[in-house]
């Protein structure tokens, strides 16, 4: 396989991950392969089998066309598909269900709800997302809104001091 297969190969794998809300590790687990191989296979570097692939595509339920396509985006809602899927299976359904990482919960839920199309302090944005059984800390919300400005408006807070107010944009 060239290096051009590779990385775009290891671009949509990522992107799967990303599209999960998961670490290398949990991904790493949930597909049986060693985290150092899904970092490998993530860069796009050379030494890895590609029978690893075979369990990324079991687990996934895409096809290898699907990860060599330059097309691919992952479905949005693939980690609720996939909880649907492994709801029997223990191990799997207890990562799928876990706590995701933050940048996922942000955009595939807070910037898909109308709740936040009004301003909100950080303190709103952790109860929301404490509904849902995430718990985040507040300046990891803030660090990672701010990593958004495309996705997020961020202003002073009109009568607090040291307080910002978040919207989507």
């Amino acid at each position: 396989m060239g290096d051009f297969s590779r990385k775009l190969i290891g671009r949509n794998v990522k992107a799967i991950r990303k599209v999960l809300g998961l670490s290398q590790l949990s991904f790493s687990i949930l597909t049986g392969i060693s985290k150092a191989s899904i970092i490998n296979i993530e860069s796009g570097k050379k030494g890895y089998n590609l029978n690893l692939l075979d369990n990324i595509i079991a687990f996934s339920r895409y096809s290898l066309n699907d990860l060599s396509n330059p097309e691919f985006i992952p479905e949005n809602d693939l980690r609720e598909l996939l909880t649907k899927i492994y709801k029997s299976h223990p191990t799997y359904f207890k990562i799928l269900n876990h706590t995701p990482e933050i940048v996922y919960a942000i955009i595939n839920k807070l910037l898909k709800d109308e709740f936040f199309d009004r301003p909100k302090e950080i303190n709103n944005i952790k109860k929301y997302f404490e509904q849902f059984g995430w718990f985040y800390k507040g300046p990891s919300i803030s660090n990672a809104l701010k990593r958004m400005p495309d996705l997020v408006e961020i202003n002073k807070h009109p009568s607090k001091k040291n307080t910002n107010i978040y919207l989507k944009k």
